[in-house]
């Protein structure tokens, strides 16, 4: 069986080269664009060096029953999750508002996971309950509102945010479940298993999410219309500028 560090590290050069291709495929866009590919081989950068942190074996604290959580792998999941269902909102034309919103309800349902660790009993059970609960309010939030939103966009901004929302859900779900039941929560998985299990929902959804956006390059390429038009491609930000401003006049129900 891998040792625990050897698989944190194994990972850690599967990220890198994987940001290494993206930074690659990004570098094949017009020169003018590039900057507004940059957040895909970040997401990657910033997965490969949490593992990297993971695998030093200095950034990790122990739960009341003395099980290591690994504080490297939580700030990833503080950065990188709002950057990915940013650029899936901004793909389906998601309004300022609705941005925050979602932000928001992301970086609760991590707060959640993490206090569900650290908590005892009976308040980690009430962790537990919000941490789905939260869940759901993404879901609703990437189902319902945003998926109406992209409704006004292109077929292939339609077809892109889908892509992203549905890929997104689903590793979610599978996060919940690995999460619930991993050695930190419920323990009904060793460690092998846990760090496996969380390795490899780490790099398929990374890996699917920028694959998939980098394909797109006609939803891509209005995306950054769109955003050039809004006069934020031109004011010396760093490409991550994904917010659109709320419409002036909401649709009538």
């Amino acid at each position: 069986m891998i040792p625990e560090l050897t698989l944190y590290r194994l990972t850690f050069y599967v990220m890198a080269a994987m940001t290494g291709f993206f930074l690659v495929w990004v570098a094949q866009f017009p020169e003018g664009k590039r900057r507004y590919y940059l957040p895909i081989p970040i997401l990657c950068g910033i997965l490969a060096l949490a593992y990297f942190g993971m695998s030093l074996d200095q950034f990790q604290v122990m739960t009341p029953t003395g099980q290591p959580v690994q504080t490297s792998r939580y700030v990833d999941y503080y950065l990188s999750g709002p950057l990915m269902i940013t650029i899936a909102g901004i793909v389906a034309g998601a309004s300022r508002r609705e941005l925050v919103t979602i932000n928001t309800v992301m970086v609760s349902w991590t707060t959640a996971t993490v206090a569900g660790y650290f908590l005892t009993e009976p308040a980690s059970y009430v962790a537990n309950i919000a941490n789905i609960v939260l869940l759901g309010v993404l879901a609703y939030l990437l189902i319902w509102p945003i998926t109406r939103r992209s409704g006004e966009q292109s077929g292939e901004r339609v077809l892109l945010y889908g892509k992203l929302r549905n890929l997104l859900l689903i590793l979610f779900v599978a996060y919940l479940v690995v999460g619930l039941i991993s050695r930190q929560g419920f323990g009904l998985l060793d460690a092998f298993s846990g760090i496996f299990a969380g390795s490899y929902l780490d790099i398929l959804t990374r890996v699917g999410f920028c694959v998939l956006v980098l394909r797109a390059t006609d939803a891509t390429e209005q995306v950054i219309d769109d955003i050039s038009s809004d006069g934020t491609g031109d004011d010396g930000s760093d490409g991550v500028a994904l917010e659109k401003e709320e419409s002036a006049v909401e649709p009538a129900d």
